[in-house]
């Protein structure tokens, strides 16, 4: 009799979070305000008022939305909190970034509102295929979640780089 197939990753407790799934679902946009410049270079307060009143919100429902300008010009940080507002109640969240670093905009949010109660005193494997985000939200998780668990690994179950263990 041939002994049954056992999972001993499933068996060791180990508790598996992944940030790359965070953002599967989640629609990113960006909002270039660039076209917003008077010749190019300036933002005048008038006229940027007018296109926020006109700005269709329908492409940025539910989207979380990066902030940013093409342009090489200053823009005032009167500028950013007026779109922000504008975009407050319809889009997800809002950030002032390129639109390649919105990913780890979001993952760094949603890393700091996440519920810790499941992975108290847990084995924590945080996923490593598959995160394009760089290091920064896992950076942050690493602070987050080392008061709370048992011990916090980097990889996958079945072949892990220790980062923490309690003592």
């Amino acid at each position: 009799m041939e002994d049954a197939i056992r999972n001993r990753v499933e068996e060791s407790g180990l508790v598996q979070l992944d940030l790359a799934a965070e953002l599967e679902g989640r629609t990113l946009r960006d909002l270039d305000l660039a076209p917003q410049l008077w010749q190019g270079v300036v933002l005048r307060e008038q006229p940027y008022r007018d296109w926020l009143k006109t700005l269709d919100l329908t492409p940025y429902a539910g989207a979380d939305v990066a902030l940013h300008c093409t342009a090489e010009a200053v823009i005032p940080e009167w500028a950013w909190m007026l779109v922000a507002s504008a975009l407050q109640g319809s889009a997800a969240s809002v950030h002032l970034c390129s639109p390649e670093a919105l990913a780890a905009g979001v993952l760094h949010r949603l890393v700091e509102t996440m519920d810790l109660t499941p992975y108290a005193g847990a084995r924590v494997v945080v996923k490593g295929c598959g995160l394009a985000t760089g290091a920064g939200p896992a950076v942050r998780l690493v602070e987050r979640l080392q008061p709370v668990v048992k011990s916090l690994m980097f990889g996958e179950p079945c072949s892990t780089v220790p980062v923490y263990k309690s003592r």
